[in-house]
């Protein structure tokens, strides 16, 4: 993805159109002095990222699981979490609600 980098005092002059405009083609860097302090991105892509994230999260997920499984040791739910550091609370709402989709 391309990134454009622009100093705060160009964006300010530039408008806030003109930067959302810029943010189709990659993300748009805002710096000062140099320094990244924010940055300006499309829907899109931010859409694209998330989906991105999430398929990557179902794959360690998996692949955690394969682990789990071939060890022979089964673990409850509540401790396979604890391991991993994941809230079960949630696990248990994201089940219920792929369950109401499918």
């Amino acid at each position: 993805m391309k990134e454009t980098r622009v100093p705060m005092t160009a964006a300010s002059r530039m408008g806030v159109s003109a930067l959302a405009a810029k943010s189709a083609e990659g993300r748009v860097v805002l710096t000062s002095h140099g320094r990244a302090v924010a940055v300006i991105g499309s829907a899109e892509h931010l859409d694209a990222d998330l989906r991105a994230l999430r398929e990557a999260t179902a794959r360690v997920l998996d692949a955690a699981a394969d682990i789990v499984s071939s060890r022979g040791e089964m673990l409850s739910l509540e401790e396979t979490c604890l391991r991993l550091g994941v809230d079960v609370g949630r696990v248990r709402e994201r089940a219920v609600a792929r369950r109401d989709v499918a």
